[in-house]
């Protein structure tokens, strides 16, 4: 047996002998055997076993003993230094290379370092993937996508420096059982936004798998390794309907994990070798959303080639039928997501995002219906998941800081004595408003990349600020109110927003876009939750809510104080059931537009932040 000393003397004797052919391979090898016998015979067997590729065993035998020799050596040790960064520990280990755990010397901070393996730098071809997966992911501004601190080269040694999270895959965490819907429906809405966002920057991942979705303590999803993603827009192979860089997808499976995308994951494009495109990452995400909601993966074979080919000819099993209760709109959605045919499934990230979105919301509506018909619950009962036990919030600039988010439309029709009979039904006037979210990441107390613009809602974290922008084409009074947590008396508290003291009249002219707050960012509290946000578009005042401005005051910093107000605000609220609504999201300007019938609109919008 070789010694582990000379690993990486034959490791590196491979590649040079795999450059050279005929004739100058033939002697380099002797050569070789005559100096060092036993390397000699082990470098003979490799170059053997590689000039078979393009069998079903050449290939996965070349990487099984090249992973062999990786692990044996295993240059990285705690405490070496990749340029100003002290490795730690290893975390783990994938395809593209190992990761570890390390300190930034220079700003004192834990993060994570994927290296590329030594071997591959002798790949032009390994080491362009490398580089482009952190070009990749770092061109990317989104809550939900690892940020990428650093590409670097410390002594030959090439890595990507990231943000580390704390937490384990979503794969750790199905460990523990199927999930219920309504959490495999917030990871989901996480991840499919995080894929929007690449997509929409023209880039395809291709390997979306629960080992490529951490989740942090606080149910927060972060998609990592864009290892394998494809610039959409790259030039095409020579033959445009064969995907080069999986032409030996199939090939390679014989050994389990050695393909370019996970077996079970693979789209049937991907699976027959064809190019791919953003709705592979569709069918990818369907069969993790089925997975988190029936326990297991839809496609299961004894190898990979039998998994594979399940993914082409064969149907999973209804969802329904695997877990039992599961709501029929989630099955329906996962059942589109993982057509076998391309042109059958979501044509885009944002489509499926946009069910994912209504299905909670509508689930979110049911639940909040059913809890009105039994009654509000008691106090003493822990608040559920997602929902704050407490509530910090500071108005920046006039002292308020609060967290804002945007979900699902509901219409309160504005009481008033019944109008008199009329001859002719007359349709309710239309009401609308539009709104987006600004989000900007901060670094260190300072902007950092780019703001984005949002129409709908993302989870959010602490060192991320926002504006939101509202306005209508009518004139009209708007309103926004803050619901905080239940008090004593087992009333929800609020926080009035606008108007407040500084910009006095809820009076909006037509055309007229407001920033909220104009002169700064929002900025979150430490605590992790949802709030929920009460907006008001109303053709007159509406007096239970003119009468809350006084309190955004440096004194109340926008807390309703005043149970009387309180009250009235309540009763303004729950003595209306809500109505149909309609949501225009727009992809150029990305703004949502709500619209309904009636003198008042009313829409709830939610955003969680971690």
């Amino acid at each position: 047996m070789i010694p582990p000393a000379d690993m990486r003397r034959l490791e590196q004797l491979f590649y040079q002998a795999a450059q050279l052919g005929g004739d100058e391979r033939a002697a380099f090898v002797s050569r070789i055997r005559e100096s060092e016998p036993e390397l000699g015979i082990e470098l003979e067997a490799l170059l053997e076993a590689d000039a078979r590729e393009g069998t079903f065993m050449g290939a996965p035998v070349v990487d099984a003993a090249l992973d062999a020799i990786a692990d044996t050596i295993h240059e990285v040790q705690p405490g070496r230094m990749l340029g100003r960064y002290t490795v730690v520990s290893p975390i783990g280990k994938g395809g593209m290379g190992e990761v570890f755990l390390a300190e930034d010397s220079q700003l004192g901070r834990k993060v994570a370092l994927k290296l590329l393996p030594g071997r591959f730098t002798d790949s032009e071809d390994r080491l362009r993937r490398f580089v482009q997966e952190a070009k990749a992911a770092s061109a990317l501004n989104h809550p939900n996508i690892i940020t990428i601190h650093e590409i670097g080269d410390a002594d030959g040694t090439h890595f990507i420096a990231t943000e580390f999270i704390e937490g384990r895959t979503l794969r750790g965490h199905l460990a523990r059982g199927k999930l219920a819907a309504s959490e495999a429906l917030d990871i989901a809405t996480q991840v499919a936004g995080a894929i929007e966002a690449a997509h929409k920057a023209g880039i395809v991942h291709r390997d979306i798998k629960p080992e490529n979705i951490m989740i942090r303590r606080d149910g927060y999803a972060k998609v990592l390794d864009f290892g394998l993603a494809k610039l959409a827009q790259a030039q095409p192979a020579a033959d445009a309907s064969v995907d080069s860089h999986f032409s030996t997808a199939i090939m390679n499976s014989t050994k389990p994990g050695m393909v370019i995308g996970t077996p079970r994951y693979m789209s049937p494009e991907q699976a027959r070798g064809l190019v791919t495109d953003s709705r592979t990452d569709i069918f990818s995400l369907g069969v993790v959303i089925y997975e988190m909601i029936a326990g297991r993966a839809p496609f299961s074979g004894d190898t990979s080639l039998d998994v594979a080919a399940a993914i082409i000819g064969s149907e999973p099993d209804p969802l329904s039928e695997v877990a039992p209760g599961v709501p029929s709109g989630l099955e329906r959605i996962v059942g589109k997501a993982m057509r076998k045919d391309r042109r059958d499934r979501y044509q885009s990230m944002h489509e499926l995002l946009a069910d994912l979105k209504d299905l909670r919301d509508e689930l979110a509506i049911g639940e909040r219906r059913e809890k009105m018909e039994k009654g509000r619950i008691p106090a003493e009962q822990p608040p559920s998941r997602g929902r704050k036990s407490r509530m910090r919030l500071v108005l920046v600039a006039v002292g308020l800081v609060f967290a804002v988010s945007a979900g699902v439309a509901v219409v309160l029709p504005y009481l008033r004595p019944p109008a008199p009979p009329a001859t002719e039904a007359v349709a309710a006037p239309e009401r609308s408003i539009r709104y987006s979210i600004e989000v900007q990441k901060y670094r260190n107390g300072k902007p950092y990349l780019e703001p984005i613009r949002l129409r709908d809602d993302i989870n959010f974290e602490k060192d991320y600020r926002l504006r939101l922008y509202i306005g209508s084409s009518q004139s009209g009074y708007l309103y926004l109110l803050n619901e905080g947590p239940e008090l004593d008396s087992g009333k929800p508290s609020y926080i009035v927003m606008f108007p407040t003291t500084a910009n006095g009249s809820a009076f909006l002219d037509a055309n007229r876009q407001v920033g909220i707050p104009e002169p700064e960012w929002f900025q979150f509290d430490g605590q992790s939750g949802t709030e929920k946000i009460w907006l008001v578009w109303a053709d007159r005042e509406v007096a239970e809510l003119e009468a809350l401005k006084a309190f955004s005051n440096e004194k109340d910093k926008g807390f309703v104080s005043d149970a009387g107000k309180r009250a009235g605000v309540d009763a303004f609220l729950e003595a209306n059931t809500p109505t149909a609504t309609t949501v225009e999201r727009n992809e150029t300007t990305a703004e949502a537009t709500v619209r309904a019938r009636g003198d008042i609109l009313v829409h709830i919008i939610r955003l969680s932040h971690r």
